[in-house]
């Protein structure tokens, strides 16, 4: 056990005006990371976890996808977007968030509030969620995080440098591996929005609401990024769902 403090990831972030120190701290995240999805696996009881033993198709479609659909777009902003108006979209971006995955031990959570900074040495909390998982949906998580924002040019940067390090301790083949990466982007940014809205709405944690613009307007780069004509129906919905946030939101 250790009293790791009280300063955490997006803290120092959002106090730092030096760009090129966000990029190195981000970079020892990411070496963090990277130790803790090939390390982590090794000896991983998949007894442990918690729902499912690993990130599949039915988890990504019932915790993140149906998530999204009922607790943002049908319970926080009260569209009667239906589950079965997406699930031909969700059907065929679910096996593309696993398709040229690196596997290894997944923390699924690994946003900056969950990142304790501690003698310039970066610490990973709240890993209850871990399973066998893709590294991608990591570092999707790491840095699409509307806590911080991380500029898209900053995403690249450090995209391309976790490709590099990863290719150094096993094999990575780096345009399958970002296509992996960008479907993932996708899918926990389904869960983001999902969490937002029930924490916010159900539970009465108000202050998530502040994030849920950020968040949205990244899901809807990232469609565009895909392609809309990719999902159509789930980017039909989305650009639905940011002129009726102006409204909730006021």
């Amino acid at each position: 056990m250790e009293d790791l403090g009280d300063v955490n990831l997006q803290q120092i972030i959002l106090s730092t005006t030096n760009p090129q120190t966000v990029t190195a701290l981000y970079q020892s995240v990411i070496d963090q990371l990277i130790n803790l999805s090939l390390h982590g696996a090794h000896n991983f009881d998949a007894a442990w976890t918690y729902q499912t033993a690993r990130y599949d198709q039915e988890l990504i479609i019932e915790k993140e996808c149906r998530y999204f659909q009922e607790a943002f777009l049908m319970d926080y902003l009260g569209l009667g977007i239906q589950f079965d108006d997406l699930a031909a979209d969700f059907a065929s971006l679910a096996p593309r968030a696993l398709q040229h995955a690196n596997l290894g031990f997944m923390h699924r959570d690994m946003q900056s509030r969950n990142i304790m900074v501690k003698n310039d040495q970066v610490y990973f909390i709240d890993f209850q969620a871990g399973r066998s998982g893709p590294i991608q949906y990591d570092l999707a998580s790491l840095l699409i995080d509307p806590y911080v924002g991380l500029p898209d040019s900053v995403q690249t940067k450090l995209l391309d440098y976790c490709i590099e390090a990863l290719s150094r301790k096993t094999a990575v083949e780096p345009e399958k591996f970002s296509r992996c990466f960008d479907y993932c982007c996708l899918t926990r940014n389904l869960q983001i929005l999902g969490a937002f809205a029930f924490l916010s709405k159900v539970k009465g944690k108000r202050y998530f609401e502040d994030y849920i613009p950020a968040a949205l307007q990244t899901l809807q780069a990232k469609l565009l990024k895909s392609g809309q004509d990719e999902f159509p129906a789930l980017a039909a919905a989305v650009a639905r769902a940011g002129r009726e946030l102006k409204k909730v939101q006021g």
